[in-house]
Protein backbone atom coordinates (compact mmCIF):
# COMPACT_ATOMS: atom_id res chain seq x y z
CA UNK A 1 0.00 0.00 0.00
CA UNK A 2 1.11 3.31 -1.14
CA UNK A 3 1.56 5.38 2.11
CA UNK A 4 0.26 9.00 2.60
CA UNK A 5 0.82 11.70 5.37
CA UNK A 6 -2.24 10.99 7.69
CA UNK A 7 -5.37 8.55 6.73
CA UNK A 8 -7.88 9.06 4.55
CA UNK A 9 -11.26 10.21 6.28
CA UNK A 10 -12.73 11.96 3.74
CA UNK A 11 -15.02 11.07 0.70
CA UNK A 12 -16.54 13.33 -1.80
CA UNK A 13 -19.58 11.01 -3.87
CA UNK A 14 -20.68 13.00 -7.10
CA UNK A 15 -24.31 12.77 -8.38
CA UNK A 16 -23.85 14.35 -11.96
CA UNK A 17 -27.70 14.15 -12.82
CA UNK A 18 -29.91 17.77 -12.93
CA UNK A 19 -33.39 18.22 -14.48
CA UNK A 20 -32.25 21.42 -15.48
CA UNK A 21 -28.80 23.32 -15.79
CA UNK A 22 -28.72 26.57 -13.80
CA UNK A 23 -27.37 29.67 -16.40
CA UNK A 24 -24.23 30.40 -13.84
CA UNK A 25 -23.33 26.61 -13.06
CA UNK A 26 -19.70 25.58 -14.21
CA UNK A 27 -20.17 22.09 -12.01
CA UNK A 28 -20.22 18.79 -14.39
CA UNK A 29 -23.38 17.95 -14.57
CA UNK A 30 -26.04 16.64 -17.30
CA UNK A 31 -29.56 16.82 -17.59
CA UNK A 32 -31.44 14.03 -17.31
CA UNK A 33 -32.80 11.87 -20.03
CA UNK A 34 -35.56 9.53 -17.58
CA UNK A 35 -37.49 12.21 -15.46
CA UNK A 36 -39.22 9.31 -13.72
CA UNK A 37 -35.96 7.75 -12.81
CA UNK A 38 -32.81 10.73 -13.11
CA UNK A 39 -30.48 8.94 -12.04
CA UNK A 40 -29.17 4.86 -13.33
CA UNK A 41 -29.18 2.31 -10.89
CA UNK A 42 -25.86 0.95 -12.87
CA UNK A 43 -24.59 4.75 -11.98
CA UNK A 44 -24.83 3.80 -7.98
CA UNK A 45 -23.40 0.38 -8.73
CA UNK A 46 -20.87 2.06 -10.30
CA UNK A 47 -19.92 4.59 -7.85
CA UNK A 48 -19.91 1.51 -4.77
CA UNK A 49 -17.56 -0.79 -7.06
CA UNK A 50 -15.09 2.38 -7.20
CA UNK A 51 -15.39 3.10 -3.12
CA UNK A 52 -14.61 -0.51 -2.85
CA UNK A 53 -11.65 -0.60 -4.74
CA UNK A 54 -10.70 2.35 -3.07
CA UNK A 55 -11.54 1.67 0.37
CA UNK A 56 -9.36 -1.79 -0.35
CA UNK A 57 -6.42 0.26 -2.28
CA UNK A 58 -5.55 1.97 0.84
CA UNK A 59 -6.74 -0.01 3.57
CA UNK A 60 -9.44 2.86 4.80
CA UNK A 61 -10.98 2.16 7.51
CA UNK A 62 -12.61 4.99 9.62
CA UNK A 63 -14.41 7.85 8.18
CA UNK A 64 -15.08 11.72 9.42
CA UNK A 65 -16.74 13.32 6.12
CA UNK A 66 -19.19 12.19 3.91
CA UNK A 67 -20.41 15.15 1.20
CA UNK A 68 -23.06 13.70 -1.44
CA UNK A 69 -22.91 16.60 -3.98
CA UNK A 70 -23.97 17.23 -7.45
CA UNK A 71 -25.43 17.83 -9.36
CA UNK A 72 -28.61 17.19 -8.02
CA UNK A 73 -28.29 14.05 -5.42
CA UNK A 74 -31.66 14.51 -4.04
CA UNK A 75 -32.71 13.49 -7.02
CA UNK A 76 -31.72 10.30 -5.55
CA UNK A 77 -34.07 7.53 -4.61
CA UNK A 78 -34.70 5.99 -1.68
CA UNK A 79 -33.93 2.92 -2.72
CA UNK A 80 -30.17 4.20 -4.28
CA UNK A 81 -29.55 6.36 -0.98
CA UNK A 82 -30.05 2.66 1.11
CA UNK A 83 -27.71 1.03 -1.08
CA UNK A 84 -25.10 3.73 -0.62
CA UNK A 85 -25.98 3.90 3.45
CA UNK A 86 -25.68 0.01 3.28
CA UNK A 87 -22.15 -0.17 1.49
CA UNK A 88 -20.49 2.78 4.20
CA UNK A 89 -21.56 1.53 7.20
CA UNK A 90 -21.14 -1.80 6.47
CA UNK A 91 -17.57 -1.18 5.18
CA UNK A 92 -16.41 1.60 7.08
CA UNK A 93 -16.53 3.01 10.79
CA UNK A 94 -17.69 6.55 11.47
CA UNK A 95 -16.14 8.54 13.70
CA UNK A 96 -17.79 9.70 16.51
CA UNK A 97 -18.40 13.09 15.63
CA UNK A 98 -18.98 12.31 11.76
CA UNK A 99 -20.40 14.67 9.92
CA UNK A 100 -22.58 13.28 6.24
CA UNK A 101 -23.57 15.93 4.25
CA UNK A 102 -26.05 15.74 1.38
CA UNK A 103 -26.72 18.55 -1.11
CA UNK A 104 -30.90 19.51 -2.19
CA UNK A 105 -32.66 21.47 -4.09
CA UNK A 106 -35.64 22.87 -2.77
CA UNK A 107 -38.02 21.65 -5.30
CA UNK A 108 -37.49 18.22 -4.07
CA UNK A 109 -37.81 18.56 -0.98
CA UNK A 110 -40.83 16.43 0.78
CA UNK A 111 -41.71 15.92 4.24
CA UNK A 112 -41.44 11.84 3.20
CA UNK A 113 -37.82 12.42 2.00
CA UNK A 114 -37.01 15.04 4.96
CA UNK A 115 -38.01 12.28 7.72
CA UNK A 116 -36.51 9.34 5.39
CA UNK A 117 -32.92 11.13 5.72
CA UNK A 118 -33.77 12.22 9.59
CA UNK A 119 -33.78 8.40 10.50
CA UNK A 120 -30.65 7.51 7.98
CA UNK A 121 -26.95 8.44 8.54
CA UNK A 122 -26.50 11.59 7.02
CA UNK A 123 -26.77 14.70 9.74
CA UNK A 124 -26.27 17.73 7.24
CA UNK A 125 -28.16 18.74 4.40
CA UNK A 126 -27.13 21.35 2.12
CA UNK A 127 -29.74 23.52 0.60
CA UNK A 128 -29.35 25.83 -2.68
CA UNK A 129 -31.49 28.57 -2.11
CA UNK A 130 -29.82 30.87 -3.94
CA UNK A 131 -31.95 34.35 -3.58
CA UNK A 132 -35.86 35.42 -2.24
CA UNK A 133 -36.57 36.77 -5.02
CA UNK A 134 -38.73 35.22 -7.81
CA UNK A 135 -37.39 37.18 -10.92
CA UNK A 136 -33.86 36.68 -10.21
CA UNK A 137 -34.28 32.79 -9.64
CA UNK A 138 -36.22 32.71 -13.11
CA UNK A 139 -33.28 34.52 -14.90
CA UNK A 140 -30.66 32.40 -14.28
CA UNK A 141 -33.28 29.34 -14.86
CA UNK A 142 -33.07 27.97 -10.95
CA UNK A 143 -35.90 25.19 -10.99
CA UNK A 144 -37.00 25.92 -7.59
CA UNK A 145 -38.97 29.31 -6.84
CA UNK A 146 -39.64 31.37 -4.15
CA UNK A 147 -42.76 29.37 -3.22
CA UNK A 148 -40.61 26.04 -3.57
CA UNK A 149 -37.68 27.28 -1.34
CA UNK A 150 -40.15 28.37 1.40
CA UNK A 151 -42.29 25.49 1.46
CA UNK A 152 -38.79 23.48 1.58
CA UNK A 153 -37.25 25.65 4.70
CA UNK A 154 -40.81 24.83 6.22
CA UNK A 155 -40.36 21.04 5.98
CA UNK A 156 -37.02 21.33 7.75
CA UNK A 157 -38.68 23.13 10.39
CA UNK A 158 -41.20 20.91 10.87
CA UNK A 159 -39.46 17.52 10.26
CA UNK A 160 -35.27 17.93 10.16
CA UNK A 161 -33.72 18.10 13.03
CA UNK A 162 -29.80 17.58 12.38
CA UNK A 163 -27.75 20.60 11.05
CA UNK A 164 -29.32 22.38 7.65
CA UNK A 165 -26.36 24.49 6.05
CA UNK A 166 -28.44 26.88 3.59
CA UNK A 167 -26.74 28.43 -0.01
CA UNK A 168 -27.35 31.87 -1.23
CA UNK A 169 -25.33 33.26 -4.41
CA UNK A 170 -24.51 37.47 -3.92
CA UNK A 171 -24.84 39.25 -7.08
CA UNK A 172 -26.97 37.45 -9.56
CA UNK A 173 -28.54 39.59 -12.49
CA UNK A 174 -31.53 41.80 -11.16
CA UNK A 175 -30.73 41.30 -7.88
CA UNK A 176 -30.87 44.58 -5.85
CA UNK A 177 -28.49 44.81 -2.76
CA UNK A 178 -31.91 45.65 -0.46
CA UNK A 179 -33.82 42.49 -1.45
CA UNK A 180 -30.90 40.47 -1.68
CA UNK A 181 -30.65 41.41 2.35
CA UNK A 182 -34.10 41.10 3.11
CA UNK A 183 -34.19 37.43 1.80
CA UNK A 184 -31.42 36.66 4.18
CA UNK A 185 -32.72 38.50 6.80
CA UNK A 186 -36.46 36.32 5.96
CA UNK A 187 -34.84 32.58 6.07
CA UNK A 188 -33.12 33.68 9.65
CA UNK A 189 -36.28 33.01 11.53
CA UNK A 190 -36.33 29.08 10.31
CA UNK A 191 -32.67 28.93 12.23
CA UNK A 192 -30.17 27.67 9.70
CA UNK A 193 -26.93 26.35 11.67
CA UNK A 194 -24.83 27.24 8.47
CA UNK A 195 -24.91 29.73 5.65
CA UNK A 196 -22.85 29.67 3.08
CA UNK A 197 -22.84 32.96 0.56
CA UNK A 198 -21.06 32.66 -2.27
CA UNK A 199 -20.10 36.04 -4.90
CA UNK A 200 -21.16 34.83 -8.48
CA UNK A 201 -18.15 33.72 -10.44
CA UNK A 202 -19.44 34.12 -14.56
CA UNK A 203 -17.15 31.40 -15.97
CA UNK A 204 -16.83 31.70 -19.71
CA UNK A 205 -18.40 28.19 -20.62
CA UNK A 206 -21.42 28.30 -18.75
CA UNK A 207 -25.05 29.63 -20.10
CA UNK A 208 -24.55 32.83 -18.07
CA UNK A 209 -21.35 33.52 -19.32
CA UNK A 210 -22.48 33.43 -22.98
CA UNK A 211 -25.02 35.96 -22.06
CA UNK A 212 -22.48 38.68 -20.68
CA UNK A 213 -20.05 37.64 -24.03
CA UNK A 214 -23.08 38.34 -26.38
CA UNK A 215 -23.84 41.66 -24.33
CA UNK A 216 -27.42 39.97 -23.42
CA UNK A 217 -27.06 41.95 -19.88
CA UNK A 218 -24.20 44.38 -18.49
CA UNK A 219 -23.20 43.74 -15.25
CA UNK A 220 -21.55 45.76 -12.24
CA UNK A 221 -18.64 43.92 -10.50
CA UNK A 222 -17.89 46.83 -8.13
CA UNK A 223 -22.01 46.61 -7.12
CA UNK A 224 -21.38 43.02 -6.59
CA UNK A 225 -18.63 43.48 -4.24
CA UNK A 226 -20.66 46.09 -2.43
CA UNK A 227 -23.74 44.14 -1.78
CA UNK A 228 -21.43 40.84 -0.53
CA UNK A 229 -19.86 43.29 2.04
CA UNK A 230 -22.98 45.03 3.32
CA UNK A 231 -24.69 41.36 3.64
CA UNK A 232 -21.31 39.73 5.50
CA UNK A 233 -22.33 42.59 7.96
CA UNK A 234 -25.59 41.97 8.47
CA UNK A 235 -24.81 38.09 9.18
CA UNK A 236 -22.36 38.71 11.33
CA UNK A 237 -24.66 41.02 13.52
CA UNK A 238 -26.92 38.44 13.52
CA UNK A 239 -24.62 36.20 15.08
CA UNK A 240 -22.98 34.32 12.43
CA UNK A 241 -19.30 33.70 12.27
CA UNK A 242 -17.29 34.12 9.37
CA UNK A 243 -14.70 31.09 9.38
CA UNK A 244 -14.03 30.94 6.11
CA UNK A 245 -14.04 33.82 2.69
CA UNK A 246 -17.65 32.46 1.95
CA UNK A 247 -18.98 30.63 4.92
CA UNK A 248 -20.52 31.68 8.42
CA UNK A 249 -21.82 29.35 11.02
CA UNK A 250 -23.23 29.37 14.68
CA UNK A 251 -20.75 28.15 16.35
CA UNK A 252 -19.24 25.25 15.94
CA UNK A 253 -21.48 24.31 13.24
CA UNK A 254 -18.44 24.58 10.88
CA UNK A 255 -18.15 22.49 7.63
CA UNK A 256 -15.37 19.75 8.49
CA UNK A 257 -15.70 18.52 4.75
CA UNK A 258 -14.98 21.69 3.41
CA UNK A 259 -12.15 22.17 6.49
CA UNK A 260 -10.76 19.11 4.56
CA UNK A 261 -10.14 20.92 1.96
CA UNK A 262 -8.84 24.08 3.02
CA UNK A 263 -6.56 21.81 5.94
CA UNK A 264 -4.73 20.08 3.07
CA UNK A 265 -6.25 17.16 4.00
CA UNK A 266 -6.01 13.68 2.36
CA UNK A 267 -9.87 13.05 0.59
CA UNK A 268 -11.18 10.85 -2.21
CA UNK A 269 -13.09 11.86 -5.23
CA UNK A 270 -15.66 9.39 -6.18
CA UNK A 271 -17.83 9.41 -9.12
CA UNK A 272 -17.87 10.55 -12.76
CA UNK A 273 -16.33 13.80 -12.85
CA UNK A 274 -15.11 13.82 -9.05
CA UNK A 275 -11.88 14.85 -7.85
CA UNK A 276 -10.01 14.18 -5.19
CA UNK A 277 -6.18 15.13 -3.72
CA UNK A 278 -4.00 12.69 -1.83
CA UNK A 279 -0.60 13.85 0.51
CA UNK A 280 2.68 12.20 0.27
CA UNK A 281 5.09 12.40 3.71
CA UNK A 282 7.44 14.99 2.04
CA UNK A 283 4.61 17.34 1.18
CA UNK A 284 3.81 16.78 -2.71
CA UNK A 285 1.10 14.44 -3.73
CA UNK A 286 -0.86 13.04 -6.36
CA UNK A 287 -4.77 14.65 -7.65
CA UNK A 288 -7.13 12.22 -9.09
CA UNK A 289 -9.25 13.75 -11.72
CA UNK A 290 -12.21 11.05 -13.27
CA UNK A 291 -13.07 11.98 -16.41
CA UNK A 292 -16.73 12.96 -17.31
CA UNK A 293 -18.26 10.58 -19.34
CA UNK A 294 -20.66 9.20 -17.88
CA UNK A 295 -21.52 5.86 -20.01
CA UNK A 296 -17.67 5.23 -19.43
CA UNK A 297 -17.26 5.69 -16.45
CA UNK A 298 -20.06 2.98 -16.31
CA UNK A 299 -18.76 0.56 -17.92
CA UNK A 300 -15.46 0.93 -16.48
CA UNK A 301 -16.88 0.00 -12.93
CA UNK A 302 -18.99 -2.39 -13.33
CA UNK A 303 -17.28 -4.37 -16.42
CA UNK A 304 -13.33 -3.84 -16.27
CA UNK A 305 -12.47 -2.95 -13.00
CA UNK A 306 -11.93 -6.67 -12.00
CA UNK A 307 -9.73 -7.25 -15.26
CA UNK A 308 -6.84 -7.28 -12.98
CA UNK A 309 -3.97 -7.59 -16.26
CA UNK A 310 -5.34 -4.33 -17.81
CA UNK A 311 -6.52 -2.30 -14.58
CA UNK A 312 -4.23 -0.24 -14.83
CA UNK A 313 -4.27 0.63 -18.03
CA UNK A 314 -7.97 0.57 -18.28
CA UNK A 315 -8.12 2.73 -14.73
CA UNK A 316 -5.97 5.50 -16.91
CA UNK A 317 -8.74 5.60 -19.48
CA UNK A 318 -11.07 7.07 -16.98
CA UNK A 319 -9.50 8.59 -14.20
CA UNK A 320 -6.23 11.04 -15.15
CA UNK A 321 -3.20 11.51 -12.36
CA UNK A 322 -1.46 14.66 -12.19
CA UNK A 323 1.42 14.46 -9.76
CA UNK A 324 1.08 17.80 -7.27
CA UNK A 325 5.41 18.64 -6.44
CA UNK A 326 5.95 19.93 -3.71
CA UNK A 327 6.21 23.81 -4.05
CA UNK A 328 2.70 23.83 -6.00
CA UNK A 329 1.57 21.80 -2.93
CA UNK A 330 3.07 24.43 -0.79
CA UNK A 331 1.62 27.28 -2.44
CA UNK A 332 -2.31 25.47 -2.11
CA UNK A 333 -1.18 25.50 1.57
CA UNK A 334 -1.39 28.66 1.87
CA UNK A 335 -3.82 29.23 -0.93
CA UNK A 336 -6.42 27.46 0.70
CA UNK A 337 -5.37 27.77 4.44
CA UNK A 338 -5.90 31.55 4.11
CA UNK A 339 -9.39 31.23 3.10
CA UNK A 340 -9.99 30.17 7.06
CA UNK A 341 -10.52 33.25 9.30
CA UNK A 342 -8.28 31.90 11.33
CA UNK A 343 -5.28 31.17 9.13
CA UNK A 344 -2.49 28.42 9.10
CA UNK A 345 -0.19 28.41 11.65
CA UNK A 346 3.49 27.04 12.18
CA UNK A 347 2.27 23.61 13.47
CA UNK A 348 0.39 22.71 10.62
CA UNK A 349 2.81 23.43 7.96
CA UNK A 350 5.51 21.55 9.80
CA UNK A 351 3.11 18.38 10.25
CA UNK A 352 2.82 19.07 5.90
CA UNK A 353 6.24 19.72 4.85
CA UNK A 354 8.72 18.52 7.95
CA UNK A 355 10.09 22.24 8.04
CA UNK A 356 9.26 25.77 8.83
CA UNK A 357 7.15 28.33 7.01
CA UNK A 358 9.90 29.85 4.47
CA UNK A 359 11.58 33.11 5.64
CA UNK A 360 10.03 35.29 2.96
CA UNK A 361 6.11 34.40 3.81
CA UNK A 362 6.82 35.55 7.44
CA UNK A 363 8.31 38.99 5.96
CA UNK A 364 5.42 38.97 3.64
CA UNK A 365 3.13 38.95 6.23
CA UNK A 366 4.47 41.29 8.61
CA UNK A 367 4.58 43.55 6.05
CA UNK A 368 0.96 42.83 5.98
CA UNK A 369 0.54 43.26 9.54
CA UNK A 370 1.74 47.02 9.17
CA UNK A 371 -0.56 47.53 6.48
CA UNK A 372 -3.12 46.18 9.02
CA UNK A 373 -4.43 43.61 6.82
CA UNK A 374 -2.89 40.84 8.64
CA UNK A 375 -2.51 39.29 12.18
CA UNK A 376 1.02 37.17 13.75
CA UNK A 377 0.22 35.58 16.84
CA UNK A 378 2.57 34.05 18.82
CA UNK A 379 2.10 31.57 21.72
CA UNK A 380 4.20 29.25 23.63
CA UNK A 381 4.55 26.39 21.11
CA UNK A 382 3.14 27.88 17.58
CA UNK A 383 2.76 30.83 15.77
CA UNK A 384 -0.70 31.36 13.63
CA UNK A 385 -0.82 33.22 10.65
CA UNK A 386 -3.49 35.37 9.20
CA UNK A 387 -5.42 37.97 7.41
CA UNK A 388 -7.82 39.84 9.51
CA UNK A 389 -11.48 40.70 8.33
CA UNK A 390 -10.18 43.62 5.86
CA UNK A 391 -7.46 40.91 4.46
CA UNK A 392 -9.43 38.45 3.93
CA UNK A 393 -10.86 40.57 0.69
CA UNK A 394 -7.24 41.01 -0.48
CA UNK A 395 -6.43 36.95 -0.21
CA UNK A 396 -5.89 36.90 -4.31
CA UNK A 397 -3.52 39.79 -4.35
CA UNK A 398 -1.55 38.46 -1.33
CA UNK A 399 -1.29 34.98 -2.63
CA UNK A 400 0.11 37.04 -6.14
CA UNK A 401 3.11 38.17 -3.63
CA UNK A 402 4.03 34.66 -2.52
CA UNK A 403 6.69 33.66 -4.87
CA UNK A 404 7.11 29.69 -4.61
Amino acid sequence: MIEFAGDIKSIYIHIPFCLSKCKYCDFFSISCDNKKNPVPDDYISAILNELAFYINQYEIKNIRTIYIGGGTPSLLSKNQLNQIFSFLQNNLNFNDEYEFTIEMNPDDVTEDFIQFLQNSPVNRISCGIQSMNQKVLKNVNRRAGVKENLYALNIFKKYWKKTLSLDFICGLPLEKTDEFIEGIKSILDYEPHHISMYSLTIEEETALGQDLENNIFEYDFDYADEMWLKTKSMLEEKGYLQYEISNFCKKGFECLHNLSYWNHENYLGIGAGAAGSLYYKDGSGVRFFNQNNINDYIDFWLNKWKESEAFQNNLATICQKEIVDIQTSQFEFFMMGLRKAKGISEIEYQKCFNKNIPEKVVKQFEKWVKKGLAHISKSENDVVYSLNREGLLFLNPFLEELEF
